[in-house]
């Protein structure tokens, strides 16, 4: 076990360690105290505590992939959030299990995910994809601008349609950008042709 609080940490493996067929090799601080200390045991499932670390989980999976850690990395927490469930995807890791499931389903979710296959909470899919919705609520503006994108009209003529100024064009095409995900106008008709046909 890797991260979190100490007290918790310390628990958590002793409840776990208590399980048939389990066996905590030990718990660390963190990666960098794991590796340093620890890497020789290579357990078959490394939990991370990812409650409190933010934007450094995708920093510490990918610095345990450049270690040439072969063991399955199974995320606890308390409550998905649409970064750890992308997270836990790039980096094609074992899943996410939440603190509120029973010891036994923990002990259940570490068996499965040590076979290779991958163990994720229910509702996980709806909140990526309620979280997408969101990226993709535009204004009316908006919507107007990326209809004439999609049409190849360029900043100049959708400012004078829209009777706007070129700057403010281009403003609402950042946005409009940031908000897809994509990088120019080419992406941004493609997504709209997929908006506009049911894909997106």
């Amino acid at each position: 076990m890797i991260g979190g609080q100490r007290m918790l940490r310390d628990a958590t493996a002793s409840l776990l360690s208590a399980q048939d067929g389990l066996r905590v090799l030990g718990t660390f601080e963190s990666v960098t105290q794991y590796l340093a200390d620890g890497a020789g045991g290579r357990p078959a499932v490394l939990v991370l505590d990812c409650d409190g670390c933010g934007s450094e989980i995708p920093q510490a999976v990918a610095t345990l992939r450049s270690a040439k850690i072969d063991s399955k990395i199974l995320m606890l927490c308390r409550h998905i959030s649409e970064e750890l469930v992308r997270c836990t995807i790039a980096q094609r890791a074992g899943g996410i299990i939440l603190k509120s499931y029973a010891t036994e389903e923990i002990r259940a979710a570490i068996a499965y995910v040590a076979t290779g296959r991958t163990v994720m909470p229910v509702g996980w899919q709806r909140l990526v994809a309620a979280q997408a919705r969101e990226r993709l609520e535009m204004s009316p503006r908006q919507r107007e601008i990326l209809a004439l994108i999609a049409e190849g009209r360029c900043t100049q003529e959708i400012a004078a349609q829209l009777d706007l100024s070129p700057n403010t064009v281009k403003f609402h095409i950042r946005a409009l950008y940031a908000r897809l995900g994509v990088r120019n106008r080419v992406e941004a008709a493609n997504k709209h042709a997929q908006m506009t046909s049911g894909g997106g």
